[in-house]
């Protein structure tokens, strides 16, 4: 089983008919928990719902051309700042969702949702 490339885009921001931002969505980069800060069990419950955990490596990313940095609000994350939005506007940011989800391995399958 593959991991889809959608599953790694950023989400855009949300606006109300106002105007004003209601959701800034991923505008600082895609945030990732980083295993070696964070035990499974407690990433899958800091999840809102997942089908389970992917494993992607720092160097790999950046071989893809990403920047990968500490998250400056939550030392167990790092952002990859230069990943595409969702809805790629080009050829080449599909491809590179595409790349990234391909070089990705699932490193848990499990689904879970947080009790409302």
């Amino acid at each position: 089983m593959r991991l889809m490339a959608e599953a790694f885009a950023r989400r855009h921001p949300k606006f109300g008919d106002d105007g004003q931002v209601i959701d800034p969505g991923d505008d600082d980069g895609l945030s990732v928990f980083d295993s070696a800060r964070i035990d499974q069990q407690i990433c899958l419950r800091e999840s809102r719902s997942c089908f389970g955990l992917a494993s992607l490596h720092v160097g790999t990313l950046r071989d893809l051309g990403l920047m990968v940095v500490r998250h400056a609000q939550d030392a167990r994350k790092v952002l990859i700042v230069n990943m595409p939005l969702e809805s790629p506007a080009t050829a080449d940011e599909e491809t590179l969702l595409e790349s990234v989800a391909k070089k990705s391995r699932i490193a848990l399958r499990q689904r879970y949702k947080q009790k409302d």
